[in-house]
């Protein structure tokens, strides 16, 4: 009997791929920021570690007359040594620390579908040497949309469309990595948008709760600071303004105008005991109505490494109607590790976790509020059609003030400043 020969495995990886990499992947042209911040704030966590002292921010700058796009950080930088190597990667990462919200390798592709040219430069804390890549993204595409050139591999691709270069940098200091998009389009040139991408960035980014408009964020921070392996809120600059959440007290409902949140649930998500993750939501006044559909921060959403996973409405069936989910505001953080982002980060990687993570959502958080919704809904329709009973309602109420008031005056019988504030009244 012959021995059978083992052959060597073959595998191409065709020019296509790319195309799938970038246009194919960022179909929607505001997510290639979230991919760049995503970058950004990993290479800051692992500079902040190092020195703790530095201010570390994302600075984002839109020129729109001129199609450019410049998203800068100052942290960790890739070193000279591995620069080329590391830029020219796809589809490969180091990253393995769990508190890292990149992981694929493919983050710093967005943009090179949207622009004409990309050019990625950064330089690692100590050295003077800075490293660049440019990509010739209208080649890229000319090479792409031939027919003819479909027999090429990857790598031929690359060869041709990139440049690589190292020179003296003229920040000596500090490290850094940037990306410039130039001759940049999109969809309605969305991307280009200054309001619309702060805005974006105010619901996807890790950014912090603005304390002028939202009384609970500091709470909400020591909640989750004390519970989540990785919590971080990140200075991100668009155009000279800071963004900030979009949570605020007063928030606009379709039914009556405005409503005021008045306090904040905390809750933990359990799956056989353990946590899972961990949020809040606003307790409403009257809930009643919806929240606005342009009201920004509608809707409880899911984010990982505060990031938000496909959009704020990602659990809406987990609700008995998915409207109810827009009467209320919330986060739910997961911190599992069976609970992955997937590529595009719209949902999670399909597993058995993701599937109990949902019920459990759905138990813990949707069924609760539903039926908090459905039975305020339910008194509100009794007042209305039975006003008597709102009037002795409204005399009920009249009557617990006036007791109230009584028990104040017996208390404080004698008081300077309260005889003084009686005579001002009456």
């Amino acid at each position: 009997m012959k021995n059978r020969t083992e052959k060597e495995a073959y595998f191409n990886a065709g020019m296509y791929l790319l195309e799938t990499l970038t246009a194919g992947m960022y179909n929607e042209p505001l997510s290639i920021y979230r991919e760049y911040i995503q970058n950004a704030v990993d290479s800051i966590d692992l500079s902040s570690r190092k020195n703790k002292r530095r201010q570390m921010k994302v600075n984002i700058d839109l020129n729109p007359a001129q199609r450019s796009i410049t998203i800068s950080d100052n942290g960790s930088g890739i070193p000279a040594e591995n620069a080329e190597q590391t830029l020219s990667s796809i589809g490969i990462s180091n990253k393995t620390d769990n508190g890292l919200r990149g992981f694929r390798g493919i983050g710093r592709l967005g943009g090179i579908a949207f622009s004409e040219r990309a050019t990625y430069r950064t330089k690692a804390e100590g050295e003077n040497t800075e490293s660049i890549q440019e990509w010739d993204c209208r080649e890229l595409r000319k090479i792409l949309s031939y027919s003819k050139n479909s027999s090429m591999s990857l790598e031929e691709v690359f060869k041709q469309t990139t440049t690589f270069n190292q020179r003296n940098s003229t920040r000596s200091k500090g490290s850094y990595f940037e990306v410039v998009l130039e001759g940049v389009s999109s969809f309605r040139n969305y991307i280009l948008d200054i309001e619309r991408v702060r805005n974006y960035l105010s619901q996807v980014a890790p950014v912090p709760f603005n304390p002028n408009e939202f009384s609970y964020g500091k709470k909400i921070d020591e909640y989750l600071l004390s519970r989540l392996s990785h919590y971080g809120k990140y200075e991100i600059i668009v155009n000279g303004d800071r963004v900030y959440k979009p949570y605020r007290d007063k928030v606009r409902v379709t039914k009556k105008g405005f409503d005021y949140i008045d306090d904040i649930n905390l809750f933990e998500i359990k799956i056989r005991d353990a946590a899972v993750a961990y949020g809040w939501y606003g307790q409403r006044r009257e809930l009643l109505g919806a929240i606005g559909k342009g009201e920004k921060g509608s809707g409880i959403s899911v984010r990982a490494g505060n990031i938000l996973i496909g959009d704020s409405h990602i659990v809406d069936g987990c609700f008995r109607e998915s409207r109810f989910n827009s009467y209320v505001i919330g986060e739910i953080h997961v911190d599992c590790s069976d609970l992955v982002p997937n590529s595009r980060r719209d949902d999670f990687i399909d597993n058995q976790m993701k599937t109990l993570f949902y019920n459990a959502v759905e138990r813990e958080i949707g069924l609760p509020i539903s039926k908090e919704i459905r039975l305020r809904s339910r008194l509100s329709s009794q007042s209305v059609d039975n006003p008597s009973k709102k009037r002795n309602q409204d005399i009920s109420k009249d009557a617990q003030a006036s007791k109230a008031l009584n028990e104040i005056l017996k208390s404080c019988e004698g008081c300077p400043k309260l005889s003084n504030l009686l005579s001002k009244i009456t």
